[in-house]
């Protein structure tokens, strides 16, 4: 993983914490759906990237 993908991933996983914290109180089928998928990708991000530096992608951060 390159640091262009990391900083992609890190900012995705804030706008989705933010959208899981002001935006996802709605009732609307479509609001529902978005929360599932925001769910999904607030604990697969992290696991993506410690899963990539166990594996030896720890070149982005200098390891």
């Amino acid at each position: 993983m390159n640091r262009d993908e990391l900083v992609r991933l890190a900012t995705l996983w804030f706008v989705v914490m933010t959208f899981l914290q002001t935006g996802s109180g709605e009732s609307h089928p479509v609001v529902t759906v978005a929360v599932f998928i925001a769910l999904i990708l607030l604990w697969m991000i992290p696991f993506y990237i410690v899963v990539d530096l166990v594996r030896g992608g720890g070149e982005v951060i200098g390891l």
